[in-house]
């Protein structure tokens, strides 16, 4: 069975980095955090979550924010 992080069943950027046109570049991110079975718990959008607040929506996995074109 694949790893699945506990949050990306609600996980916006997720959602989006799986159905965006952008999918190609930025794809990396889901397999990087959102599928590894340690390295999700490195996730910015993650360590936010489980404090029990909400992570800016353009805020990818390792911190950066992504920029609206």
């Amino acid at each position: 069975m694949t790893f699945k992080c506990k949050i990306m069943d609600y996980c916006s950027m997720y959602n989006y980095l799986t159905s965006s046109v952008t999918i190609l570049e930025l794809y990396p991110f889901v397999e990087e955090y959102c599928r590894h079975p340690e390295k999700y718990k490195e996730c910015a959008r993650y360590k936010i979550l489980i404090e029990g607040d909400a992570p800016p929506e353009n805020l990818l996995p390792n911190g950066k924010m992504l920029k609206k074109r």
